[in-house]
């Protein structure tokens, strides 16, 4: 048992609360099923008896659709609780330990003892620019009243019972249609519970790690901002409109200033100082009317200062430096713990979301800048606006999807010049294979552009470029995905020196390892080009967002592996560099892995007929897209073409069957083709495991996939396929691949058993496994009889219980898409 003591006594307290609140609200009968399901899921798993098979197709079989909504009711809940208790589990490890890994004390140390000079990390810090964007990709299962009964468990966990009794009669599934703005609100909830106060406790952290390490280096400016593409990424999606943007930006500000104000009036509160000097302040405040005593001039500095806010009449630097003064005048008179303490904190966060918050990100894609440019022009009429309104730093950047060509960006800077919009960023998004391979040629051909220059030198020559993650796996599988990416990255940043351009690259990647997610840091280490010149922006989507942003510990600890990694990345040598001599013979090697594994992945998903019938029939696909996880639809349009179909159902559904193929598939040919190619092909493949980061990262990361994905449940999704010889080819070409991507990477990383060097992971999917299958045959269970009724119009309650199988089936694997 690799589960800490107290985490298994925590797991086990509020899952026995929760196994008494069932058979409380729902009585013993549903209480006793839930146990007889899960009892045979454990010995299924453990046994693979055909007894309990059968047994268990019979209870389940047996299930009306109101007490199967309560069974699959319990199993969620089960595994949002457990999910609470590793979240606690992590905060005691991450307080026990006085140097964590990645974070910036152990950073500062690493820096020091490489060497690092302070004339080189004060270049990096001058530099550096780091920026999380957080997306309404509808990958967040949870409604935002679950989230918050939730947020009360993390605070009432030793008396839960209230909480438990609110979840239990909380309705997990959301039956009104997400709207845009509703999706800016549940954003902003983050900000107000987490962010403001983890990125205070961040810069408080960086800044004293800092002078203890390098007491000469300074940080001028806040590096580390966010940005948001809620309420304006309009990709896809006709309901992000002008005017949801106009009042996005309306609902960051009020956000803003309403924390402003509540902060200002606390340090009201607090503030009861005699003031020693007047020489900070116009001397005018002492004579204005006011319910503070005459002496108490920091009060009546911040009461104006409030005043200006709630009558939004102060900017942001015109706040701070209110703020500032009030802090030095403590200062003088000796109060400098009260001056370091929450004015400090206000002064940074002021200084990080100024009035606006988050910076908006507008996002359109090529089809509608060729055939609409009327509006795209629209919109961009709209930033200008937006600009006028709340100030270039609110939004300035207008990301092009889809981006093919040079004449691609060069229209829209036309356009950009037709609404008379001068302050913008042009950000092309390269997101299938083929324009991930060629996106360097296009920004040499923009580069060449003089009038795309002339546009350049007004941004002071700084390019910003986006990758897309989720597409280009979606287009040619995982392992291809990842290499074309990583070549992208190089490519971008050579020809960028070579034009004498500063890149910032822009990585657009989701929570799941087949869209961009797993380690951030080690993955920013593994690829020195992602953050070159300490540049960096990246996509918190969907879950991610809840996994990351719900506890403020946890927020910050994810803002330090994230600047700890690009700060190291500017800093150290890379991999690459130290590896120089033997890196044109392993980029030679994935190059052929990654043609190879395309090919063969393409040749499953879009070169065999057969595929898109499995497709639809053996995965829930179906219920995803009806699902209101997002006011974006989930198709680019009408038709069943799967390429037209979004990265995010598209993995989403494969996760649910337990397939999982977008984050494995084709991995197993490659592999074992090359071995069998050369004699030394084995070595080669087990020397860049051992001594490339970026290799051992993508074969670990697989390795997860794989430990995630089960064929026996992929086998039972597969029954639902209504033609016998369809249903045997495509699973049976999926189960032989998948048998041969195991053994391959276990050959190739030189072990036993997937994981054995992630052992908490392992231990962690073996333990939730009988508690996810009984959701997945749940769900294969009622498919059918959904499928048959939809078309009656009296699917309803078949839905609902679906889409609650669905939630927790996301919940237990923590993965959706």
């Amino acid at each position: 048992m690799l589960m800490d003591q107290q985490l298994s006594d925590e797991v086990r307290f509020i899952t026995t609360k929760l196994g008494e609140m069932i058979r409380e609200q729902a009585g013993p009968t549903i209480f006793e099923r839930v146990e007889q399901i899960r009892q045979l899921s454990k010995s299924i798993r453990e046994r693979h008896r055909p007894g309990d098979i059968r047994k268990q197709h019979d209870v389940i079989g047996s299930l009306s659709p109101e007490d199967a909504y309560q069974i699959a009711h319990a199993f969620s809940l089960f595994f949002q609780l457990v999910n609470v208790c590793e979240e606690r589990a992590r905060i005691r490890k991450l307080r026990k330990r006085a140097e964590p890994r990645q974070s910036l004390r152990h950073l500062f140390r690493e820096l020091q003892e490489a060497g690092v000079t302070s004339t080189t990390l004060q270049a990096c810090l001058d530099a550096l620019d780091i920026q999380p964007v957080l997306t309404a990709h509808p990958t967040e299962a949870k409604r935002r009243s679950v989230l918050y009964q939730l947020w009360r468990v993390r605070q009432q966990f030793d008396t839960p019972g209230q909480v438990l009794e609110t979840l239990w009669q909380t309705e997990e599934i959301r039956h009104r249609k997400l709207e845009p703005l509703d999706e800016v609100d549940n954003t902003l909830s983050f900000f107000e519970r987490t962010i403001f106060e983890a990125v205070a406790t961040f810069y408080e952290a960086f800044d004293s790690e800092l002078v203890n390490r390098y007491p000469d280096v300074r940080r001028n400016t806040p590096f580390l901002t966010f940005a948001s593409w809620v309420g304006g990424d309009r990709d896809g999606n006709p309901y992000v409109t002008p005017d949801v943007s106009r009042g996005t930006l309306k609902r960051h500000r009020e956000g803003a200033l309403g924390f402003y104000t509540q902060q200002c009036e606390r340090l009201i509160d607090e503030l009861s100082h005699t003031a020693a000097s007047l020489q900070y302040f116009d001397r005018s405040l002492i004579d204005q009317p006011s319910n503070h005593e005459p002496s108490e001039v920091f009060r009546k500095q911040l009461s104006v200062t409030a005043s200006r806010l709630v009558e939004g009449m102060i900017t942001a630097e015109g706040f701070v430096e209110d703020l500032c003064r009030v802090q030095q005048a403590l200062r003088d008179q000796k109060a400098w713990r009260t001056a370091s303490d929450r004015i400090e904190r206000l002064i940074t966060q002021a200084s990080v979301f100024g009035m606006h918050l988050a910076e908006l990100d507008f996002r359109d894609d090529t089809e509608r800048l060729h055939n609409e440019p009327s509006q795209v022009l629209e919109e961009l009429q709209a930033l200008r606006e937006l600009q006028a309104q709340h100030g270039a730093r609110a939004a300035h950047r207008f990301v092009l999807s889809m981006t093919h060509s040079r004449d691609d960006v060069l229209e829209l800077l036309k356009l950009t010049q037709r609404a008379g919009l001068h302050e913008v960023d042009v950000v092309p998004l390269f997101e299938t294979i083929d324009d991930l391979r060629s996106s360097a040629t296009i920004m040499r051909d923009l580069y060449a552009s003089r009038e795309y220059r002339e546009h350049l030198a007004r941004r002071g020559d700084l390019q910003e470029v986006m990758l897309g993650y989720s597409d280009s796996n979606k287009d040619g599988g995982y392992l291809a995905a990842n290499w074309f990416l990583h070549e992208a990255q190089t490519r971008l940043s050579d020809v960028a020196d070579e034009c004498g351009v500063k890149l910032r690259l822009f990585h657009g990647k989701g929570g799941t390892i087949d869209r961009g997610g797993g380690q951030s840091h080690r993955t920013l280490r593994a690829q020195p080009d992602a953050a070159r010149g300490g540049r960096l922006r990246i996509t918190e989507q969907g879950e991610v967002i809840s996994l990351k942003y719900s506890h403020p510990e946890i927020a910050q600890r994810n803002l330090e592996q994230l600047t700890s990694a690009v700060i190291a990345a500017a800093c150290l040598p890379s991999s690459d560099e130290m590896h120089r001599d033997r890196l044109p013979d392993w980029r030679r090697a994935m190059e052929r892995l990654a043609g190879d594994s395309a090919h063969f992945y393409q040749q499953l998903v879009y070169r065999t007929p057969e595929f898109k019938e499995y497709f639809w029939q053996a995965t829930p696909i179906d219920v995803i897209e009806q699902l209101r996880l997002g006011s974006r639809p989930s198709r680019r349009d009408k038709s069943k073409n799967l390429r037209t179909l979004r990265a995010i159902p598209w993995v989403f559904a494969w996760t649910q069957s337990r397939h999982l193929i977008s984050a494995w598939y084709g991995i197993g040919f490659a592999i074992e083709k090359f071995i069998r190619q050369g004699a030394d092909g084995r070595q080669t493949l087990r020397g860049m495991y051992e001594e490339w980061p970026f290799f051992a990262s993508l074969l670990d990361n697989a390795q997860q996939s794989l430990a995630k994905a089960d064929m026996y449940i992929a086998g039972q999704y597969a029954t639902l396929v209504d033609d016998d010889r369809t249903r045997q080819k495509i699973f049976g070409m999926i189960r032989e691949e998948y048998d041969r991507s195991v053994a391959m990477v276990l050959d190739v990383c030189d072990t036993e058993e997937l994981l054995s060097d992630q052992r908490v992971l392992r231990e962690s999917i073996k333990l939730r496994n009988p508690y996810v299958d009984p959701l997945n045959y749940l769900q294969i269970r009622f498919l059918p009889d959904w499928r048959r009724s939809s078309a009656s119009g009296v699917s309803d309650k078949l839905r609902n219980l679906l889409a609650l199988t669905v939630a927790g089936i996301a919940y237990g694997m923590k993965s959706t898409g």
